[in-house]
């Protein structure tokens, strides 16, 4: 009867023991998904709501000296403020959308196809957009369409931030065998180290998470040779996408 007695002791010891390792275990993984998302969460707000900002303040200051200078342009400066406006709103509601449920829809991801419009909508110096031939981008996996648009968005708001004088920007999206290639540049005039320095900050951090995430690479600096800032970025695409 002793024994007996023993052996359910060690038993309900053993089970408790496992009980609690599990739910300690659970706890792990649950505080490193909630950290995942926090990084997640944390690009898509630089990545969007930034853009969007970025672009508001440049308009405004552009409408400030047209109030002074060419006060009849400055109804098409201000709709052009509203507009950015209204996307900001969109963004930050589709930002929102990520905190849904599991189980609700997707939230709707960006793809090459909508770079026209980013393209048109950016208040800066004249942008030259290259895309594949053949048009198969929408055969691309949804990850990789959604990043080269981050990957793209993000340098164009860091030419408006840090490359004022740039006069043009190059931006090439191509499709290799096995991968995509992004290379945006710009032709600024060269700028001290220490602006090097401004141009890496957390939006390239993100981009490069994005990017290691989906086994690519991500390299940005001085054109060399040439003046300006160059991001180049390659995604791999999977097996199936190779093949076509």
């Amino acid at each position: 009867m002793t024994a007996l007695n023993a052996g359910g002791w060690l038993a309900g010891v053993t089970i408790g023991l496992c009980a609690r390792l599990l739910a300690a275990r659970h706890r792990t993984v649950a505080g490193n998904v909630r950290s995942h998302e926090r990084r997640r969460l944390a690009r898509e707000l630089h990545d969007v709501v930034a853009h969007h900002v970025t672009g508001i303040v440049l308009q405004a200051q552009a409408a400030q000296v047209l109030a002074r200078k060419q006060p009849e342009r400055l109804d098409g400066s201000l709709s052009g403020i509203e507009a950015a406006g209204s996307d900001a709103l969109a963004a930050t509601r589709r930002l929102v959308g990520l905190l849904r449920e599991i189980g609700d829809p997707a939230p709707p991801t960006h793809g090459p196809g909508s770079l026209d419009d980013l393209v048109e909508r950016f208040d800066g110096p004249a942008v030259h957009l290259s895309l594949p031939d053949g048009g198969d981008e929408s055969a691309w996996p949804p990850e990789v369409t959604s990043t080269v648009y981050r990957v793209v968005q993000e340098s164009l708001t860091n030419v408006s931030r840090h490359a004022p004088q740039a006069r043009s920007v190059q931006i090439t999206v191509a499709r290799e065998r096995d991968a995509v290639t992004v290379e945006v540049a710009d032709d600024a005039p060269p700028a001290p180290a220490r602006h090097h320095r401004r141009r890496s900050g957390y939006g390239l951090l993100g981009m490069r998470e994005r990017l290691e995430a989906l086994g690519g690479t991500l390299h940005a600096g001085p054109r060399q040779p040439g003046d300006g800032w160059s991001v180049f970025a390659t995604l791999p695409l999977p097996e199936k996408q190779e093949r076509r």
